[in-house]
């Protein structure tokens, strides 16, 4: 069976001509007109889509039932070309030919005729479903922004540090509020003199790293018992760091992410699952020199309970819907646990598709500042991957790229028969 050249299952082009014949041969078929069925047969065996499969073996019963001393050499022709479904008569095959001496050899030539598929994909990679992202960005402004900003590093863990080094220190914290979601507008504000809280370094930190190309969103979180008294909340930010290929939390305000035993950045979900299980805080890095380390406790455990953009998690009920006494905890989107809401950004899934007539896949990723991606390291034209269809196993490593390089490889693996 030939693997190039092949077209779309989708894709349907008989005429007008050749659909009036099908439908006249499926009409005489069910009405066991075999006389009409046989003389159709010169028209039916142009139709080369259907004949080897459909028609034939149709005629080869009708003229084994016209007493047609040539029937089963006509089946023997079909099955010598590949036929293999004799199924889809439902018996009138067997009803037909089973006095012949030679169907039970007909039927192990059929039998033999299923061969394995000629290209065949045992591993790809695939998307986790999730919910939108809900990323703080500033649409039409981000450049102006950027203009703004330290320059980026070649890494986005470094140009995510040096960012977040560089908010911390543009005002000293008060407890004030911007009415907007604008950085550009926040930082103008601050120029004058102005001071805000929380909020606006998340803001600010958030769309500056959306706008230097890591994805970013703010993250209100929660101590215990928010249910009442005050200052029961915190907002950070969240950002996607490619090389680390994790979530990370980053606090605007303190300057601040907390790390683990091996040194590396935390995300919201380690964060919410230390405090819950009474650990003590973990070690943290700062960028303020007038942090202190006795406050590490306290900004620790605002990290009970969290919601970002995309949505808040429970961790199982109950859930409090109060915070401080009368107000409402608002979410986008409310879930049992927090898998929906950090999707791995390095993933990609695939499609399959044709290219020219040639077997290719098609790439495609969630990763909202992707530009493009890699085969085996190399970067691909496009987001087409021509599969190559020379006999034998064959293997690669798939991979999103962004600004700041290449991402985590995922599997691919297929096999292609001679």
């Amino acid at each position: 069976m030939a693997i190039s050249g092949l077209r779309p299952t989708t894709e349907y082009v008989a005429t007008p001509e050749l659909v009036r014949l099908r439908v006249r041969a499926e009409d005489l078929a069910q009405a066991r007109d075999w006389d009409g069925l046989l003389a159709l047969r010169p028209e039916l065996e142009r139709d080369t889509e259907l004949w080897p499969d459909l028609w034939g073996p149709g005629c080869a019963i009708a003229a084994q039932k016209m007493g047609d001393a040539g029937a089963a050499d006509l089946l023997i022709r079909l099955v010598d070309d590949g036929f293999c479904q004799p199924e889809i008569f439902e018996g009138e095959l067997e009803a037909a030919f089973a006095t012949d001496p030679r169907w039970p050899q007909i039927v192990d030539r059929m039998t033999l005729n299923v061969p394995p598929s000629p290209l065949t994909l045992s591993a790809w990679p695939v998307l986790a479903p999730s919910a939108p992202l809900g990323l703080l960005d500033l649409p039409g402004r981000a450049a102006e922004l950027r203009a703004q900003l330290p320059a980026p590093d070649a890494s986005a863990w470094q140009t995510a540090r040096t960012t977040l080094d560089w908010v911390t220190h543009r005002w000293k914290h008060a407890n004030a509020h911007m009415e907007i979601d604008d950085a550009v507008e926040c930082l103008r504000r601050v120029d004058e003199g102005q001071r805000f809280a929380c909020i606006e370094y998340s803001l600010v930190l958030s769309q500056a790293l959306s706008a230097l190309g890591i994805p970013a969103r703010r993250l209100w979180v929660y101590q215990d018992q928010y249910q009442v008294g005050v200052g029961r909340a915190h907002v950070v930010s969240e950002a996607w760091i490619d090389d680390l290929n994790r979530w990370v939390v980053l606090d605007g305000q303190n300057g601040l992410y907390w790390t683990g035993e091996d040194g590396a950045p935390l995300g919201a979900v380690a964060l919410r699952e230390a405090v819950r299980s009474g650990a003590s805080w973990p070690a943290f890095v700062t960028f303020r020199d007038d942090f202190a380390e006795s406050s590490a406790p306290l900004w620790f455990s605002y990290f009970a309970h969290a919601g970002s953009n995309a949505g808040t998690w429970g961790g199982g009920a109950p859930f409090g819907l109060i915070f401080q006494r009368d107000k409402l905890i608002v979410s986008t989107r409310l879930e049992h646990g927090p898998d929906a809401f950090y999707p791995d950004l390095s993933e990609l899934g695939v499609a399959t598709a044709l290219d020219g007539g040639r077997p290719a896949l098609r790439l495609f990723t969630a990763h909202p500042c992707a530009t493009g991606f890699a085969v085996d390291g190399a970067g691909l034209d496009g987001d087409l991957l021509v599969l190559d269809t020379s006999p034998g196993d064959h293997e690669h490593q798939l991979a999103v790229r962004t600004g700041y390089g290449t991402l985590a490889g995922h599997p691919l693996r297929y096999h292609a028969e001679p």
